[in-house]
């Protein structure tokens, strides 16, 4: 069942029927259309937006009199993020390309910080953080699910923020006059946790792109802490490197 409300509503059964369309074989059909309306407490507008997308997607194909399919999805579009000399959020590096990007909130805690979190952010372990996890969609498509912590005593306004449709870095910069300095980021394969396959769609220890991000203030002060996971049909990673200045 899904307890979530509009645009969340349709999302949620979107990413559940994407989740198990994975496990599923190419040509399996999918329950009625009636029965997923029961299972999931939805109206039919709500399910059939949510087929509608993945059969634009690729993932489903519906055949007239027999019912909706799984079938082999074709390769999407890729939204790479592109890592050069600046600072820049991945909300204002998407948009900067002319891509449109929503944000579905999952979690929005105050917790208290575990060692590694205490440790990045120059805490005390057991520091209060707000524990922040959203999956972010690129046109439409699923492409992260992301954890973000950052210290509450230095910025209480993110416990209350309404990130659905707005940067972290840019609320940040506009509450807190924060300037974002440095980055320091490692690329990883990390195996995904059962909640965050379910919520990618993907079987649990699958291994995914990953990306940990620190960054710091113009002070050095370490601002917040993130790790995202990428979804694998349409993640991709660039960077761009220069060399030494000549008479350097």
């Amino acid at each position: 069942m899904v307890t979530a409300t509009g645009t969340a509503k349709y999302r949620a059964v979107h990413d559940e029927l994407l989740r198990r369309i994975r496990e599923m074989a190419v040509g399996d059909r999918l329950p009625s259309e009636p029965e997923l309306c029961e299972e999931f407490a939805v109206s039919r507008i709500t399910l059939r937006k949510a087929v509608d997308g993945l059969v634009q997607d690729g993932w489903l194909a519906r055949e007239h009199g027999r019912g909706t399919f799984v079938t082999e999805p074709v390769a999407g579009d890729h939204y790479p993020e592109h890592f050069a000399d600046v600072v820049t959020g991945f909300h204002r590096q998407q948009t900067s390309a002319g891509n449109v990007v929503t944000t579905r909130v999952l979690r929005q805690e105050l917790v208290p910080a575990g060692a590694q979190v205490a440790r990045l952010l120059e805490l005390e372990e057991g520091e209060g953080v707000v524990e922040l996890v959203r999956l972010r969609y690129v046109n439409g498509q699923l492409h992260q699910h992301v954890f973000t912590w950052v210290p509450h005593a230095r910025y209480p306004g993110v416990y209350t923020g309404d990130f659905s449709d707005q940067s972290l870095y840019a609320f940040l910069q506009e509450q807190y006059g924060v300037s974002l300095v440095r980055n320091d980021m490692t690329v990883r394969v990390d195996e995904a946790a059962p909640d965050v396959a379910l919520n990618l769609g993907v079987s649990a220890g699958l291994r995914l792109l990953t990306i940990d991000s620190l960054v710091f203030d113009a002070d050095g002060t370490p601002v917040a802490f993130g790790t995202a996971r990428h979804a694998p049909e349409n993640s991709e990673i660039s960077l761009t490197l220069h060399g030494p200045r000549p008479g350097v």
